[in-house]
């Protein structure tokens, strides 16, 4: 009796063996998995402080045109679990840039960022859509690779924009957070650097306005973002002209007043609708 116990012990702790490490390993570590801001093709992408930036092509207007997150801006999400292998096959749902949807003065709360403004209630109109996850193009690969195409993805093609015209918001943050599986993973500038190196951060052309409870403020260009990006031409470099640099080069210019006033009177419904 004491051997089939014995043996009975041996089989339960050998299921276990196998059980615990491959739920483990469908757990994103934290400590190993990252984003890196990229842009270009996937094959050979423009990454981290590249020639150019891959991150100067981060910023978008609310209508999502054209013109906005150009040549395929955005972030590269590696999910490894805790011994470093890639976790295939994770939901495309489940890796999020997290929102909020408003500010805190508007009711809205949760850990996303919290004055990027994604919500039909305050927008000018009631028209721009309720946005909180912006999700990846597809599952991660059999690498724990996926991608975030901001404008949105080509059907098929992880990494190629092409417009969604439910990614729509307005204003910017200080850190837009993102999120596998409910855990908060960290940026790298580029693949091959430590996590904590680089936070994503999306430039806006709504850079003024929206924030507080006014109806038909938020998610829009006019003449508020206009003025703010002119009084800051030629200003030493300070965190509003941080926001108002829209090509990341440092200084605010007739580059990025250029940039601004071709996409003044946008709103989420003009020019393109929807």
């Amino acid at each position: 009796m004491m051997l089939k116990v014995a043996k009975l012990g041996i089989a339960i702790a050998a299921v276990l063996a196998w059980i615990v490490p491959a739920a483990y390993a469908g757990v994103p570590d934290v400590q190993q998995s990252f984003y890196v801001p990229q842009a270009g093709t996937t094959t050979t992408p423009l990454e981290g402080a590249s020639t150019p930036k891959s991150f100067s092509f981060f910023r978008g207007c609310p209508n999502n045109d054209g013109a906005s997150y150009a040549n395929n801006s955005r972030v590269k999400v590696v999910v490894k679990d805790a011994n470093g292998n890639g976790i295939p096959g994770v939901s495309a749902a489940d890796i999020c840039l997290l929102f909020n949807g408003g500010t805190p003065a508007q009711g809205f709360s949760g850990v996303g960022a919290d004055s990027v403004l994604a919500n039909n209630q305050y927008s000018v109109g009631a028209t721009c859509p309720d946005l909180r996850c912006v999700q990846a193009d597809d599952q991660t690969d059999a690498s724990g690779v996926a991608y975030i195409t901001f404008t949105g993805s080509v059907p098929g093609s992880p990494g190629v924009g092409q417009r969604n015209s439910g990614r729509k918001w307005g204003h910017y943050d200080t850190e837009i957070p993102v999120y596998v599986l409910g855990f908060k993973i960290q940026g790298r500038l580029t693949t091959a650097s430590i996590n904590g190196s680089y936070t994503l951060q999306i430039k806006s052309f709504d850079v003024a306005g929206g924030l507080t409870t006014a109806l038909n403020q938020g998610e829009i260009v006019n003449s508020g973002d206009f003025n703010t990006v002119t009084s800051q031409i030629g200003q030493a470099f300070n965190f509003l002209t941080w926001w108002r640099d829209f090509n990341f080069d440092n200084l605010v210019n007739s580059t990025d007043f250029s940039a601004m006033t071709a996409h003044l009177n946008h709103t989420c419904t003009s020019p393109s609708n929807p």
